[in-house]
């Protein structure tokens, strides 16, 4: 194992040292995320009694998590450069890496160049292609992506249209049950000004497989999803409401969020049918020392094979600056998920206490060290077998309330 990673990083090192040579006259940008610490239980026959999670608090089928105190590790750090300029045109490179729990386990998790003032009188306008993170919308405090395109692609963005942005990509995201190659046409307009302080995001998602000829007639092959964001700012923080509808494939679709039972995509498996959304999300400011954040979202899935749920997440985290580096954070969230063929309803809320000593006051300072403590409480009524397309079927109800405690630390830059 040792060696293995030995040898990830001399390659990672020859990859970047091109770059690192031309730093002084090509414009590098240093960029990351990370977070990393130990969550411990009180409960012995969570993760074979270790006496540490190994997972995420949930609702059994859920999607997000209200994360403080309660997120799996990982970190992400990258480098932009320019590697070829002429004129007002040029040509810029970014390579990206990442890791879960494990140091050694590194992977390349983006890789994409982009060309800038290709087009007259278009000077915003890029052409891109690659491995990219593109576009993505998320709600911070339950650590879900809700529109997330991210793959392979090719595309233009930023082509001034006046009264917007307009972003086109081709992606090529991986299958998610079947293996067939999957095309994603993406299309968006931002940045449509509805008044000084508010904008308006819209975009269109159509996915189809590869060769899409499938023996039975019920396989789901295609789908789409519409999508609207409203984003709001005032003198006492900012506000986002996001609606979203998909259908076949794209019914619950586009959703990443840490260990959650979704998949962006649903094709070559019998998932007909619709779904809607609404995430809103944002932060109160109301004063110098005190900030909330809070989030409510909801989804109806409706299949046609009747194996869809009701989602439904509600919660807040008001935070109170003692000092210019010291703050305390109460965070409340409550989860559940109805079967839609009435197998049952998973349930589960939390509470979090977290001292911090941060870079700054507000909900948005970091670097963040946090030291915290959780009391929850989680009933699960269905399952679908350990099955992401499994049939719902009830377990009786099962209850679990937990006590957890640790460490971690959150930053960016």
């Amino acid at each position: 194992m040792k060696q293995k990673t030995l040898v990830r990083a001399l390659g990672l090192t020859l990859a970047l040292a091109p770059l690192a040579g031309m730093a002084a006259v090509e414009n590098i940008t240093y960029f990351g995320y990370a977070k990393w610490g130990n969550i411990y239980t009180d409960n012995d026959e969570h993760n074979g009694g270790k006496g540490e999670r190994n997972d995420v608090i949930r609702a059994g089928q859920g999607y997000g998590n209200y994360r403080l105190g309660n997120e799996l590790n990982w970190w992400e750090a990258g480098l932009k450069a320019d590697v070829w300029q002429q004129g007002d045109a040029y040509f810029d490179t970014t390579l990206y890496l990442g890791s879960g729990e494990s140091w050694g386990d590194v992977s390349l998790i983006q890789m994409w160049s982009a060309g800038h003032g290709l087009f007259e009188g278009q000077a915003d306008a890029t052409v891109w292609a690659g491995e990219r993170f593109y576009r993505r919308h998320e709600v911070h405090m339950i650590d879900i992506k809700y529109w997330d395109t991210s793959s392979t692609g090719i595309g233009i963005e930023n082509w001034d249209l006046g009264f917007a942005k307009g972003h086109i990509a081709w992606m090529a995201p991986n299958s998610s049950a079947d293996g067939r190659s999957l095309h994603n046409i993406d299309a968006r307009l931002s940045g449509i000004e509805l008044s000084d302080s508010a904008d308006l995001t819209v975009g269109l998602n159509y996915v189809f497989t590869q060769n899409s000829s499938y023996d039975e007639s019920d396989i789901t092959t295609s789908g789409a999803m519409l999508s609207a964001l409203y984003r709001q700012a005032w003198n006492y923080g900012s506000n986002t409401f996001a609606f979203q509808y998909g259908t076949d494939a794209l019914a619950g679709g586009l959703m990443s969020a840490e260990g959650g039972s979704n998949r962006k995509y649903n094709t070559g498996v019998e998932h007909d049918g619709y779904s809607w959304r609404i995430f809103n999300s944002g932060d109160l400011n109301v004063n110098e020392d005190f900030q909330v954040m809070y989030s409510i979202a909801y989804q109806d899935k409706n299949l046609d094979n009747n194996e869809g749920e009701k989602w439904f997440s509600v919660g807040a985290r008001p935070q109170y600056s003692w000092t210019e580096y010291m703050a305390t954070a109460l965070e409340v969230g409550y989860e559940s998920v109805e079967a839609q063929n009435g197998a049952g309803t998973n349930d589960m809320y939390k509470v979090t206490v977290a001292q911090m000593f941060q870079a700054g006051k507000g909900v948005w300072a970091r670097p963040s060290l946090r030291l915290f403590a959780t009391y929850s409480e989680k009933t699960d009524e269905w399952n679908r077998g350990g099955e992401v397309y499994g049939h719902a079927r009830s377990t009786g109800g099962q209850n679990v309330d937990e006590i957890t405690f640790g460490f971690n630390v959150e930053t960016w830059w």
